[in-house]
């Protein structure tokens, strides 16, 4: 399958000097659906609280994120099809480029199904031109009700990341129920998120996932909410502030699992979440408890309980099926590890903590930390009104990516937590 990117010329390209008094030039314009702000292209309704940029370096930024999302999850979709039967007709909510549909085309065309019908619902047409692929397009505001689909019109609803489209509230009222309406009885629906802010997972007996250097959230899960690092704990006062003042949520995985949980039409719910490092953590280290007394001493400083994880939704929905390998304890695994790979250890280990992590595990780390840094670079706008005090957002970015990249600021277990849940719809 070939496909490319397509590119939307400016609608409101700059009009003539001195037009003429009648001419259209010279009448009252409506408001550009694009406005450039510090150099990006951002959607400019006030009908949508969506605030990231709508150009081609934010969508490199989401194809990256696609791949990421591909690994975490084993897949594209956490529905085994060699299982479900393969859906006739699938549509993909917030599609932008719609590289998800045609990543799906694609593993459907390999099991032997290359005539799904896809469609992408957005707001803006940024979508590639996939040859091979059945897909149309559907310009419509998920915020507007009802979708431009008939009932029971879909067997299968994906969803992912598209939590800054609509308020807090509409997750509960409208979203979920209108994707069940499109459904038909039987069919199937999932949604992927990851939340805003960082929270810093602790030591614990945490389910280490081999392979992706991810860690399974559940119940017991322990993180702390205070980051030692300043920039961490600078963006969680922002962008909270930002998204509050949107309506829109900081956490919005909390809000799904309970939405999914509270929906009476939806049955057979299954999630996961996970917990990904933005760097090898200290205590991951095989040293991490054989050092001399006065780093155990420092180590133990950092070491806290408090802010456990509230997952509520675990204690009522199934786990997703593995598609990998059964997951094993984080020492565990990190001491056998390390005892086969002593030289794995990169030139931004430290000497007392070498890191155990194979090099796909730390290229994983290295890429959600890029492109977590390349998401607070798109949101560039909304944390400026967030905060009067950050006016030199050069410098303060510039530092923020040398404490990251450079300096060695996220060690501490500073993650991105991710979540998936997928559904049935109830058969009368």
């Amino acid at each position: 399958m070939e496909f490319g990117f397509v590119f939307i010329p400016d609608p409101h390209p700059t009009p003539p000097m001195n037009p003429a008094p009648d001419s259209p030039t010279s009448r009252p314009r409506k408001r550009a659906p694009i406005v450039t702000r510090n150099g990006r292209k951002y959607f400019n309704d006030d009908s949508t609280p969506y605030c990231l940029p709508c150009d081609v370096k934010e969508l490199s930024r989401q194809t990256l994120w696609h791949e990421l999302s591909r690994v975490l999850w084993g897949g594209f979709s956490n529905i085994d099809f060699s299982v479900e039967k393969i859906p006739d007709s699938v549509l993909e909510l917030g599609c932008g480029s719609g590289i998800w549909s045609a990543c799906m085309a694609d593993e459907f065309a390999k099991m032997g199904r290359s005539d799904v019908k896809f469609t992408g619902m957005d707001v803006v047409d940024v979508r590639m031109d996939m040859k091979g692929v059945d897909f149309k397009f559907v310009k419509h505001n998920i915020l507007t009700n009802p979708f431009p689909f008939e009932d029971n019109a879909f067997d299968f609803v994906f969803c992912r990341d598209m939590t800054l489209c609509y308020p807090s509230k509409k997750m509960y009222i409208d979203i979920i129920s209108e994707i069940l309406r499109i459904v038909k009885p039987g069919g199937l629906l999932e949604i992927q998120c990851s939340d805003y802010t960082i929270r810093t997972l602790q030591r614990s007996s945490t389910s280490y996932a081999p392979g992706i250097g991810a860690y399974e959230i559940t119940s017991t899960t322990q993180f702390n909410s205070n980051s030692e690092n300043t920039f961490i704990q600078q963006w969680n006062d922002r962008i909270t502030k930002a998204l509050v003042k949107r309506d829109l949520p900081p956490v919005p995985c909390t809000l799904i699992g309970a939405s999914f949980l509270g929906e009476e039409g939806v049955t057979e719910v299954h999630s996961k979440r996970l917990a990904l490092p933005f760097d090898t953590v200290w205590w991951e280290s095989p040293n991490a408890d054989s050092t001399s007394e006065s780093s155990s001493s420092m180590c133990s400083n950092r070491r806290s309980t408090s802010g456990s994880s509230m997952e509520s939704s675990n204690s009522t929905s199934k786990q997703f099926p593995r598609k990998r390998r059964g997951s094993i304890s984080a020492s565990s695994y990190h001491h056998h590890h390390f005892s086969s790979n002593k030289g794995s250890s990169t030139s931004g280990d430290s000497g007392l903590y070498p890191s155990p992590l194979t090099d796909e595990e730390r290229a994983i780390r290295h890429l959600v930390k890029l492109t977590f840094a390349q998401l607070i670079d798109a949101l560039e706008p909304i944390l400026r009104e967030a905060d009067d005090n950050l006016n030199e957002w050069d410098g303060w970015y510039r530092d923020l990516m040398r404490s990251w990249f450079e300096g060695n600021g996220l060690r501490n277990g500073e993650c991105m937590e991710f979540g998936a849940w997928t559904g049935r719809k109830k058969v009368p």
